[in-house]
């Protein structure tokens, strides 16, 4: 009794916000002492190094195919905070009744076209298909269906659930790799990724069945929303197809212009950079229906924003920090990893590049749950240019017949290693930093003379 008193008293203290932040966050990483075990001893051990590179394009390719689904489900997830917020539940549920019937019609025409596209990707990726190919697509339809009733529970602000279903997401995952992956490590691997979202799809049905249950009547939402509906999916649907087709075409680049060591080597630092990305995927979960809320009240939610910022970039900074103190020691203490030694400058930059696109990330996540995109404006640029230059300095062979004085260029650049593209992603990302610190300048000296001129 006297610990939960404490409790309340320090969720009163430190606000919802970091109360949540904070719930979420040891509920995610809780887990992450399993995913630390999956992603840098289970597959390194089963998976076989010349196989090791491909893991990460798979992941990316599930995200590729199930593309449309992602685009038309994109604003439901913000309508949902918000009805959520005005109490409106009858919408909500005819909201994620809308979502399992926009998944049943695409999931159809998702898998015949994928059916064309596979063996032409494998083959591209130098691995044999077999099951993969149904368990690629079964990935990206349940891991892009499932968020839509996670955002449910984001923004009934359910967070005792979310924390629930992230704590067990892991284990179950665990276990299903453990019985999958002997038969074949890359199949295993997959239907690993399947088992927390449909986890997480059934946990959410029943945490949310007494809000929309059959006691709450369904309430129609598109003739009063459609349209801001749509407006919103248009530059969410630009953001999403590029960010998602050039992530996925950036991490076949790796896979098939890379040495096979080095797409290995890139699949094991990326696992230990992606840890200083935790704090910032945890502080944009609890933000976003909190900024929709506040953009649908009216209410001010900059201190949502640099709370978000500092908290990302900084967590990055640290593990940043850290790999540059002792990232040798670290990849040679472990005899699985010590093959990739070698790379621990790499794992710095890395680490430095990931935490410039989480920023990022985080920023343009605030700015969607408040409805704006004019972010849009320079990211998806720089996002198409980085991965633009990283297929032609790689690929001159293409350019060949063409201009041959543009492809010897080209070639002079050696960029077909590791350093290469590390270094160009940096800056790339980092550019994009600068863009949104500009962007922020502008808007608040505006705001700044907005209010001046009417006071």
């Amino acid at each position: 009794m006297l610990f939960m008193n404490v409790l309340r008293k320090f969720k009163a203290h430190v606000g919802e916000f970091w109360w949540y932040s904070l719930l979420v966050f040891l509920a995610c990483r809780s887990g992450d002492v399993i995913q630390a075990f999956i992603g840098l001893w289970l597959v390194p051990a089963k998976v076989s190094p010349n196989e090791l590179g491909a893991v990460l394009p798979l992941q990316q390719f599930a995200s590729v195919v199930a593309l449309p689904l992602c685009v038309l489900l994109a604003p439901l997830s913000r309508f949902l905070s918000i009805y959520a917020a005005r109490g409106e539940y009858g919408k909500v549920k005819r909201l994620l009744q809308t979502a399992f019937g926009l998944a049943g019609l695409t999931v159809v025409v998702l898998f015949l076209v994928a059916r064309f596209i596979l063996p032409f990707f494998f083959e591209r990726m130098r691995i044999a298909e077999g099951s993969l190919g149904m368990l690629v697509l079964a990935c990206g339809l349940f891991c892009n269906l499932t968020p839509v009733f996670t955002n449910a529970l984001q923004g009934l602000k359910k967070f005792n659930a979310v924390a629930c279903v992230n704590a067990l997401g892991a284990p179950v995952r665990l276990v299903v790799m453990l019985l999958a992956m002997p038969f074949r490590a890359l199949s295993g691997y997959m239907l690993g990724q399947v088992a927390p979202a449909f986890l997480t799809l059934i946990a959410a049905c029943v945490s949310l069945r007494k809000e929309l249950g059959r006691g709450v009547k369904s309430m129609p939402f598109f003739r009063e929303d459609g349209g801001k509906m749509l407006r919103y999916m248009l530059p969410v649907a630009m953001g999403t197809i590029v960010a998602t087709l050039c992530g996925s075409w950036e991490a076949i680049l790796v896979r098939q212009r890379l040495p096979e060591v080095e797409s290995a080597a890139w699949y094991m630092i990326s696992r230990l950079a992606d840890i200083g990305t935790y704090v910032g995927i945890s502080l944009m979960f609890v933000v976003f229906p909190m900024a929709a809320e506040a953009e649908a009240k009216g209410t001010e939610s900059k201190w949502l924003l640099a709370k978000l910022l500092g908290g990302t970039f900084g967590a990055g900074v640290f593990f940043t920090l850290l790999y540059l103190i002792a990232g040798r020691f670290i990849l040679s203490a472990v005899p699985l990893w010590r093959t990739y030694a070698g790379y621990s400058s790499e794992l710095v930059v890395l680490t430095m590049r990931q935490t410039l696109f989480t920023t990022m990330a985080a920023f343009g996540t605030y700015e969607g749950a408040s409805g704006r995109f004019r972010f849009l404006w320079y990211t998806l640029p720089l996002t198409v240019i980085e991965a633009g230059v990283l297929g032609m300095s790689t690929g001159y062979g293409l350019f060949e017949s063409y201009s041959p004085a543009f492809a010897s260029w080209l070639k002079s650049l050696d960029a077909a290693h590791i350093g290469f593209f590390l270094w160009w992603m940096t800056a790339m990302a980092f550019l994009q930093l600068i863009c949104m610190m500009i962007h922020l300048c502008l808007r608040r000296c505006c705001t700044s003379q907005s209010n001046a001129g009417v006071a």
